[in-house]
């Protein structure tokens, strides 16, 4: 048998040029996403201009339409690929590692408004932003986006139940009713702050959401 080294060395700077292609693009996509999100942060997604992320991110409208087909589904993708991820990694993921229910939230809690920077007591929160303006608009945000709060408030609930089998919680409360309240006293919270411009709010109210969370140990 023959061996054609010359179709082998070929064959494999073809698979090497299309890994390095499918590469590329990716990393392009990435780019468009990230940029448009940050749009979206700052202007809503009504003010979101694909020519103002082009010139952000210096690519050419060909490149943003290899991608996308329109805006409309660039603010899907920014909605499943960038702000859920999100959310999973600021909220969600770390209250499926707290070991005490109460212990774990009260230091969660805490962890957000050390970590608030700046920006985002500029931009407040992107899920509670998009909720208030695209939710009446357009029902194929409104799903995406309330697919966004079922999962933290399910995985919320979740912990307040884990915390009422190990006897750390009320036995009296109801998980999911509770992780409702608390999820909108949070958001409430982080919206005084995009008002205030201050994290004094997120302090003062902060307070008497620790106190109410000390309520619910059993």
């Amino acid at each position: 048998m023959t061996v054609d080294v010359n179709k082998i060395a070929c064959d494999t700077i073809d698979k090497s040029a299309d890994k390095l292609s499918t590469r590329n693009a990716d990393v392009t996509r990435q780019k468009i996403l990230d940029t448009a999100f940050e749009e979206i942060l700052l202007k809503g997604y009504q003010g979101l201009r694909v020519d103002g992320v082009l010139k952000k991110t210096g690519l050419t409208k060909g490149a943003f339409y290899h991608h996308f087909v329109s805006k409309k589904e660039l603010g899907h993708a920014v909605i499943d690929e960038v702000l859920r991820p999100w959310i999973y990694e600021r909220w969600i993921t770390p209250l499926q590692n707290i070991d005490h229910s109460i212990d774990g939230l009260i230091e969660l809690l805490k962890e957000a408004r050390d970590e608030m920077t700046a920006c985002e007591l500029h931009t407040g929160c992107p899920l509670n932003n998009l909720t208030q303006e695209m939710s009446p608009l357009d029902e194929s945000f409104r799903t995406r986006i309330v697919a966004i709060w079922d999962e933290w408030h399910q995985a919320l609930a979740e912990l307040l139940e884990r915390g009422q089998r190990l006897e750390q919680v009320k036995s009296s409360l109801k998980p999911k009713n509770v992780a409702r309240f608390l999820i909108a006293t949070m958001e409430g919270i982080i919206g005084q702050c995009k008002c205030y411009m201050s994290d004094e709010a997120f302090y003062d109210a902060g307070e008497c959401l620790q106190d109410y969370l000390e309520s619910l140990r059993a």
